[in-house]
């Protein structure tokens, strides 16, 4: 989740607001970039032209909240990602709201609940780690269970904060969001996150059951992500671990095996295991500046159909922010990928794909 709206969230559908709102919001975040990439059997593509969403998604949309009685609140929010440089949804077209579209109940006491379509608990929680969001090599690339995407059909609560401690919990009733040949493929999701001052402490859990109807005797993606982050003021410094197996918990991985899920390579969604791990830094340069450095390696733990063992993937970057302003950002970054695709994570053969990009973002 990007930082824009973690915050709209925080402000304007807080229970304990005393007064009701409606908002319209959004981010233009554009910039140029040129990757390299060189993907498996020797093939290599070159990609250089107008990126939109590099440092923040590009989105547009509106919250707000009815203030009721006995400090009870209506809250709502409605968001969709675009592309800048076309003008188009930036989703797979099914979706006009795709980033949300969920209706909820709220009490600073007794906490909240929303229904709609909405990220996951583990993926809200969970993307408070990142120190670097740069659009294919954040913290989502690895950790895809921190990724930035949305579940239909889904149920979400969130507890009031105790001593800086929160807890939630997500149901989807069906992930795919359709009964596909007559079976549902429900998910959960769990997480804990405690905050105080300077330190961060997050742990989460996903689990999809995908039907056998769709992959028969599949097991069933889950995902485990644990992770703290410390502010010293003189630098930002953040730690994570995942662990993935069966596939992407949130079917929002790529698909180089052409199972038509989400779930990453084949080997993986027939019982690998896939480990993640995460460092993150940003250190303030100047009054405006932030330089910010994140690594993060990959280990997976199958064999392709060869014989093959599949090898470890990195995805590191380096940059640098600069606000203009509470509202504007000047941006540019430097990354590389080992060993790993930034479309469809790990897969037999990848090479190494560097991407530089420098941009601007606005958020009104």
């Amino acid at each position: 989740m990007k930082a824009v709206t973690l915050a709209l969230l925080a402000f304007y559908c807080a229970p304990s607001a005393a007064e009701s709102s409606l908002m319209l919001y959004g981010v233009a975040d554009m910039g140029i970039s040129s990757t390299h990439a060189n993907g498996p059997n020797g093939t290599k593509q070159k990609l250089t032209g107008i990126t939109s969403g590099g440092l923040d998604d590009s989105l547009i949309g509106m919250i707000g909240r009815e203030a009721l009685s006995n400090g009870w609140s209506a809250t709502f929010q409605l968001e969709s990602v675009f592309d800048g440089a076309t003008g188009t949804l930036d989703d797979d077209g099914d979706h006009f709201f795709g980033n949300a579209a969920w209706l909820g109940l709220g009490n600073n006491q007794f906490g909240e609940l929303r229904l709609g379509r909405q990220h996951t608990v583990g993926q809200e929680f969970g993307s408070e780690l990142e120190i670097a969001s740069w659009k294919d090599m954040g913290m989502g690339a690895t950790f895809m269970a921190s990724d930035d995407y949305s579940v239909n059909n889904s149920v979400n609560y969130f507890s009031p904060a105790w001593a800086g401690l929160r807890f939630g919990a997500s149901y989807s009733f069906d992930v795919l969001g359709e009964q596909r040949n007559g079976q549902k493929s429900p998910s959960y999701s769990a997480a804990i996150l405690y905050e105080i001052e300077s330190f961060a402490a997050v742990a989460t859990w996903d689990k999809t059951f995908i039907s056998d109807r769709l992959l028969a005797d599949a097991p069933h993606p889950e995902a485990w992500q644990l992770g703290v982050s410390y502010d010293f003021e003189v630098a930002k410094v953040s730690v994570a671990w995942s662990r993935q197996k069966n596939g992407y918990a949130g079917l929002n991985g790529g698909d180089p095996s052409g199972l038509g899920l989400g779930l990453g390579a084949a080997e993986f969604a027939q019982g690998g295991r896939l480990d993640a791990y995460l460092l993150g830094v940003a250190i303030p340069v100047t009054t405006n500046g932030t330089a910010v450095a994140q690594w993060s390696l990959v280990k997976p733990n199958w064999d392709w159909a060869n014989g093959e063992k599949a090898e470890n993937g990195q995805v590191a970057t380096l940059g640098y922010v600069h606000q203009l302003s509470p509202r504007t950002s000047l941006y540019a970054m430097a990354g590389i990928a080992k060993r790993y695709s930034l479309e469809d994570q790990v897969v037999q053969g990848q090479g190494t794909t560097t991407r530089y990009m420098a941009g601007m973002s606005h958020n009104f």
